[in-house]
């Protein structure tokens, strides 16, 4: 993408990581309803790194388009890490998937929230320099 940051590949690489530690600890740890709230810990962390990611792939979006594309994507995933697969009921399966959406959002929320000087170093635009605002001459 044209004004794609390098590094971007870097946070894809670390998202699919994390999601695909998600996905083995799912076979592994059975949910449980005490456990739960482990998954949003779990899609907090994916959700993290996953803005990061998308923020420096296409920042011209700027922050009100890198949220929503997060939640969604994290939605997806999420959703096809609980609903396929052997695992408990459908009841504890849509909780789980509740907890891990209050995650995202919960990351998504504190993106705009937090100082402009996290931001900057989360989002990829320290790279970003600004020239000193100078006055027009009349």
């Amino acid at each position: 993408m044209k004004g794609s940051l390098v590094g971007w590949w870097r946070w894809a690489i670390v998202a699919l990581l994390i999601y695909l530690g998600i996905l083995w600890s799912g076979q592994i740890l059975p949910v449980n309803p005490q456990g739960l709230w482990m998954r949003a810990g779990e899609y907090a962390l994916w959700a993290t790194v996953a803005l990061g990611a998308i923020a420096r792939f296409y920042p011209v979006l700027g922050p009100y388009g890198w949220r929503p594309v997060t939640i969604f994507l994290g939605a997806i995933l999420s959703g096809l890490e609980v609903f396929i697969g052997s695992g408990p009921d459908s009841k504890t399966r849509i909780d789980e998937w509740m907890t891990a959406l209050i995650g995202i959002a919960v990351i998504t929320i504190l993106a705009r929230v937090l100082p402009r000087s996290i931001t900057v170093i989360w989002f990829g635009q320290e790279v970003k320099k600004r020239e000193p605002f100078t006055r027009t001459p009349r």
